[in-house]
């Protein structure tokens, strides 16, 4: 055999074992006979690890930049309330106005039954009446409510917040996904929200340097800022995925447009509204009264900087899920405590939930000062930007690595000694704290979640169907909070029925006493006379006796 021909035979076996290879590449994971079979990837080394950490900014807390930042906020609102001719916040589109959605007062019968195992929210405030309290009155007495859940990839792609979403707008009414970004610089999957979005500049907070400096000085906490000149566009569509998703009844959407600006706004395909946006470095709301399902946002003239769309109902709960890849809660420092403070009073945050850690573990490390050092200033931070916000700090999952040696999971050791130290941020801080990892303990810990396919086989990121999990836990302290709360006031309403049923007894008996004293007053009064007109009588009688 020519040695052509062997080596002719050689690449060909080879490049058809490159190809077979290749080919099973296609075939996703499986399982025959209790035996899981994971999907072939050849070329996995070859590619970009997409869950390596990016490398991203630093930032630290500057306490100084943010009074100035809060001082020029309050001295611009104030400028505003005094002009004769005011430039608009708000540009207002009324295609059906809903009336305003208020579930009546709950009672602790309305309330579904809670777990048996409630993970409850440890309250450091030392008020008599904590902003966790009024948080909590609100949701009972059917008033309107918005959170911001904070996180980190734990939470990318809507998971966790998606069911905490469900569960608590099926108990306390509301609709719609909240608020979604106008675009990202990075492809990922929402279920909750279908997004196509074209021609913009995106930029994150977590790589400030590539950004202009227009758009670093006006960086939201959601960690994403759009820029766009005439035709860009971005289109939000609810999905089906989850019952509460459609039939919104408003949109928001919020951009800066610091010279004058014409943008249009599209419902469905066939309604359109244009509007002209003045020039003024405030951020802007465009408001859309709904029905809404489906709202694209199209720029026609001059720039904008969007930061998204909130869908929603006019009343209920409203959760926003702001997860920002690779952040460990130090991102909150780069973004504008203006545009936050501004933001905030267009929609009212209620209660911030600050969920991050995930990336700080390391094996067996137990010290982590440095961190919750910077967990108080987070919090301080939160605070300063939504000053009528309850805070939550939500402490690190449960997290396990693998063995170099031996190829095993194990405990990555430091879960409850970061843990520890995020509990005491909130402590000294005076705001609340929620266990996580203790939850997902009580569930089997990373292990169950794992073999039951709810988080990933690297130990760390839960899927959609572990964050069910931990949003039940979350919901169901909540709604153990709420309950204790109704007990309370029913408890207090029956007391205070009480005591006003006795007291209007009392009253009463009082004057049925007041009226027997009357009486007997009056009959002491006249007795005298009638016994002087008996004495006369008598005397008459007498007298007329004698004569006969």
């Amino acid at each position: 055999m020519k040695k052509s021909n062997v080596n002719i035979r050689i690449a060909g076996f080879t490049l058809a074992v490159i190809l077979g290879m290749v080919g099973l590449g296609f075939i996703p994971s499986f399982k025959i006979f209790g035996m899981d079979f994971e999907r072939v990837d050849i070329l996995a080394s070859l590619r970009a690890d997409s869950s390596a950490e990016e490398a991203v900014a630093d930032y630290t807390a500057n306490f100084d930049l943010l009074a100035q930042e809060l001082a020029i906020a309050e001295a611009h609102i104030n400028e505003a309330d005094t002009m004769a001719d005011p430039i608009p916040v708000r540009y207002e589109w009324i295609v059906e106005r809903a009336p305003k959605v208020r579930r009546e007062r709950l009672h602790s019968k309305d309330m579904l039954p809670a777990l048996q195992y409630i993970e409850d929210f440890e309250d450091f405030d030392t008020l008599a009446t904590t902003r966790f309290d009024n948080f909590i009155a609100k949701l009972a007495n059917g008033e309107s409510v918005r959170i911001a859940f904070m996180g980190d990839s734990f939470v990318e792609g809507d998971i966790l917040t998606c069911d905490l979403r469900q569960e608590l707008q099926s108990r306390f009414g509301g609709r719609g996904a909240g608020f979604i970004p106008a675009d990202i610089p990075f492809s990922t999957v929402r279920k909750t929200i279908k997004r196509t979005s074209s021609n913009w500049n995106t930029y994150s907070v977590m790589k400030p340097k590539e950004a202009p400096d227009a758009v670093r000085e006006r960086l939201y906490i959601s960690g994403y800022l759009a820029e766009g000149r005439a035709g860009a566009t971005t289109r939000w569509q609810t999905t089906d995925a989850y019952t509460l998703l459609d039939s919104c009844t408003q949109a928001r959407i919020l951009l800066i447009s610091r010279d004058t600006s014409r943008v249009e706004v599209v419902l469905g395909d066939t309604l359109r509204n244009e509007f002209m946006i003045a020039g003024d470095e405030r951020v802007r709301e465009i408001y859309v009264a709904g029905p809404v399902d489906d709202i694209r946002l199209r720029v026609l003239e001059g720039s904008v900087m969007c930061y998204g769309a909130s869908m929603e109902a006019n009343g209920g709960v409203t959760v926003d899920n702001f997860s920002v890849r690779s952040n460990n809660g130090h991102a909150i420092f780069g973004t504008s405590a203006t545009v936050n403070r501004q933001v905030d009073e267009m929609l009212g945050y209620d209660l911030v939930v600050l969920q991050y850690g995930l990336n700080i573990m390391q094996q067996w490390q137990r010290v982590y000062a440095k961190y919750r050092d910077q967990v108080r200033d987070m919090i301080a931070y939160a605070e300063s930007c939504f000053p009528n916000a309850a805070i939550v700090v939500v402490g690190v999952s449960d997290r396990w690595v693998k063995n170099a040696e031996t190829n095993a999971y194990e405990p990555i050791g430091s879960v409850d000694a970061l843990t520890s130290y995020q509990r005491a941020a909130a402590d000294s801080c005076n705001v609340a704290f929620w266990n996580t990892s203790r939850v997902m303990q009580h569930l089997g810990g990373m292990p169950a979640f794992v073999s039951n396919n709810w988080a990933a086989k690297d130990y760390t990121h839960i899927n959609y169907a572990g964050g069910k999990r931990v949003a039940s836990a979350f919901a169901d302290a909540i709604c153990h909070r709420v309950l204790n709360y109704l007990f309370e006031r029913e408890e207090a309403e029956r007391i205070e029925a009480e005591q006003q049923a006795a007291l209007e007894a009392e009253l009463q008996r009082q004057r049925e006493l007041e009226l027997q004293e009357s009486l007997r007053q009056q009959v002491d009064s006249v007795t005298p006379l009638i016994e002087a007109v008996g004495w006369s009588n008598n005397v008459n009688n007498t007298e007329e006796n004698n004569e006969e």
